[in-house]
């Protein structure tokens, strides 16, 4: 799949550097500029240079409501605003999501992946590359992911928490938290090697060796407090052995 070229449409201008950053952090993203108003954006969409509009509603001069009714063909859009007052007209002008402000990364994140599936069912033929990629030796105690644009070398003894995010992973380490484009289910298959990750619900796969505590249907890793999906809890149950999981 080709970068997703996307335009920040915004006036004011710690949003737009929220953006940028969150931008900055999906490979799949291509920053082409930053617009204050709709009028500087007219430009960018009438010649055909933007796939996705992060677009903003309580603008000058033309709101980013009449602004996305005046175009004929529009891009893909996320509504990014501070009211939420506007959230059902604008899912009638059939926009991609939108975001209240103050957005976060995960809830950004969650938007993109509606932004490539929207792709993904209009050119079904588009396929997705895998973002994880096995060490050639050692690999039951490291692996690489690809990340904002990196080859980025994991050690796996210090990764403690993998949360699921739609089409998305958050890696959890001592050093720090790593986008990266893939599933859990390939992510868990790549660990599925390595005895210390333990899948305890659809959404997080964890460290044994970090947890703090164990108690009724709850897992508390660090400062984490995770429930155990009833899927998984006898799972959990036997890899625990001998805690009892009510």
């Amino acid at each position: 799949m080709s970068k997703i070229r996307t335009l920040i449409v915004d006036d004011e201008p710690i949003a737009q550097d929220i953006l940028e950053t969150y931008i900055s952090k999906i490979p799949e993203l291509e920053l082409v500029g930053k617009c204050r108003n709709a009028l500087e954006a007219f430009t960018w969409v009438s010649k055909g240079m933007v796939d996705l509009l992060l677009l903003d509603i309580n603008m000058p001069e033309i709101s980013g409501l009449d602004f996305l009714k005046s175009l004929k063909n529009p891009p893909m859009v996320i509504f990014t605003t501070a009211y939420s007052e506007f959230a059902v007209e604008s899912y009638e002008l059939n926009v991609v999501d939108y975001l209240v402000k103050p957005i976060s990364l995960e809830r950004f994140l969650k938007s993109v992946s509606k932004v490539m599936a929207t792709m993904q069912a209009r050119n079904p033929e588009t396929g997705t590359v895998t973002s994880l990629q096995p060490a050639q030796e050692n690999s039951a105690n490291i692996m690489f992911v690809k990340s904002e644009g990196k080859l980025i070398k994991i050690d796996l003894a210090r990764l403690w928490l993998v949360e699921g995010l739609k089409d998305y992973v958050l890696l959890w380490t001592d050093d720090a938290k790593l986008i990266v484009h893939t599933t859990m289910k390939s992510l868990e298959d790549m660990l599925g090697g390595n005895a210390n990750f333990l899948r305890v619900n659809k959404s997080y796969i964890i460290n044994i060796r970090y947890i703090n505590e164990v108690w009724g249907n709850s897992i508390k890793i660090k400062d984490q407090d995770i429930t155990i999906g009833n899927t998984y809890k006898e799972e959990v149950e036997r890899v625990l052995g001998g805690y009892r999981l009510l």
